[in-house]
């Protein structure tokens, strides 16, 4: 079985795969910086007994990562307390084009999304990730990763909305509003955020795909786009486990 691992800024997401490609586990915690590998190892046991799996099924680990502090506890876990291979995306591991100025600087988790992509589509894409930051990653009908666009993530915005605004109460995106002028100061806000986070995904799909020169295929993945997804005109698809499938082909390949 692989560990495939995505650390992110805010909440780190792991999946176990069998050999044949079968995500049979996925779980999730809030992303702190371990002070030791044997930490890891234990919040880690606590969730494969969860799924009834052990630690000696697990073969090897495929990892992104975003929280450099976070990445080097992981890493000597799965070499030193696991002794297993351990595998770590970056524009190096990933055998993909990267038409970038700076190739270094393009984090592991959009190179993985872009490789998953093209794997399952075969066609130009951009994918939009909704995360703690929104990222829009252009791929080429050659499979070319191109760059993209970076914006805040929708949970920047509230947190910031809310620490700066000392009225503005905490909302639940869960349940939409019934129409988008908002009658009250809960519906107002959530108007604001989902056609606002929507509107803002359309246009720069639109600029990016004017940019290309084609018709890119529009995927969406990341925590947050169940909520965004059905407001936006351009989303095609949502892949929930896009960053995860790609860990997992990177590993494949390597």
């Amino acid at each position: 079985m692989l560990l495939a691992v995505d650390i992110g800024n805010t909440s780190t997401v792991c999946g176990i795969f069998e050999d044949r490609g079968n995500l049979v586990a996925i779980f999730s915690f809030k992303t702190e910086i371990p002070v030791s590998s044997q930490e890891v190892l234990v919040k880690l046991k606590n969730f494969l007994d969860i799924y009834r799996i052990a630690l000696k099924d697990i073969k090897g680990l495929c990892i992104a990562c975003v929280v450099p502090p976070a990445l080097h506890w992981w890493v000597e876990m799965g070499k030193k307390l696991l002794a297993r291979e351990v595998l770590v995306a970056d524009h190096q591991s990933v055998k993909i084009s990267i038409d970038l100025l700076y190739p270094c600087e393009v984090g592991g988790d959009r190179l993985v999304n872009a490789l998953a992509g093209w794997e399952k589509y075969k066609t130009s894409l951009i994918i939009v990730d909704f995360g703690t930051a929104i990222t829009f990653d252009c791929i080429s009908e050659k499979g070319v990763y191109l760059g993209g666009a970076i914006s805040p993530g929708i949970l920047i915005s509230t947190e910031a909305l809310f620490k700066k605004t000392a009225k503005l109460p905490k909302i639940d995106l869960s349940e939409p509003p019934s129409q988008v002028i908002g009658k009250d100061t809960v519906s107002a806000l959530k108007s604001g955020l989902l056609y606002g986070f929507a509107g803002l995904t359309d246009y720069l799909v639109e600029k990016l795909s004017a940019e290309m020169g084609t018709s890119p295929k529009i995927i969406a993945t990341g925590g947050l786009a169940k909520f965004i997804a059905p407001y936006s005109k351009k989303i095609e698809k949502i892949e929930p486990y896009l960053t995860l499938e790609g860990l997992y082909y990177l590993w494949k390949k390597r």
